[in-house]
């Protein structure tokens, strides 16, 4: 794996040639409205009314939100994303504690929290920056949006005791034209009726 010195520098540089070409659209995604039309970058986030309803989520999360960005890839034959993460207070400090108490002999930090942060297994792939807020991840692009094969993850983590658990995830994939699309969201123990409001399951 390789940390990036710079990461911020080289990405902002990689998306804006990419986003130069495929028009640079964003959205805002909260787990309550299905995706639509193709983006080349989603703000994930756990929407304010499901945070006060998960008793004990406010403090236990690690997440605020999860940018999703389509990036240019080094790879001529592949795709990439870059993930910027916006820390809760002290969600950092916290799950940088509970990954250390948790390495195994000889495992770097920087593997098991690149591996955790993007929910990718291949963790010596992933540029992750020194200060752990962002991270490039290169793929396999996607054939069709349908496509569900090869994808990364967005997880909202919280730490409960000694403990990490999903409280929110979706996969993404990511197809040449820079184009995202938003693979089975879920939010643990919550749906929305069709109303639109959160319901316990």
């Amino acid at each position: 794996m390789t940390t990036a010195k710079t990461p911020a520098a080289v990405s902002l540089a990689a998306l804006l040639a990419l986003t130069a070409c495929s028009g640079g659209s964003s959205l805002v995604y909260d787990f309550s409205e299905p995706v639509t039309e193709p983006v080349s970058s989603i703000e994930f986030l756990i929407p304010d009314e499901l945070v006060e309803l998960e008793e004990g989520y406010a403090e236990e999360r690690v997440f605020e939100s999860i940018t999703v960005s389509a990036v240019e890839s080094e790879d001529a034959a592949g795709c990439a994303v870059e993930f910027e993460f916006g820390f809760a207070d002290s969600g950092l400090e916290r799950y940088t504690e509970h990954l250390e108490n948790r390495l195994e002999d000889g495992e770097p930090l920087d593997e098991r929290m690149a591996g955790a942060l993007t929910g990718n297994r291949y963790r010596e792939d992933i540029e992750l920056s020194e200060d752990y807020s962002s991270a490039v991840v290169p793929m396999s692009c996607a054939e069709s949006p349908s496509d569900d094969e090869s994808t990364s993850s967005v997880m909202f983590r919280q730490l409960v005791g000694d403990d990490s658990e999903i409280f929110a995830e979706a996969a993404v994939a990511v197809m040449r034209g820079g184009e995202l699309y938003i693979h089975e969201p879920e939010v643990e123990g919550w749906v929305l009726d069709t109303n639109g409001n959160w319901i316990q399951q």
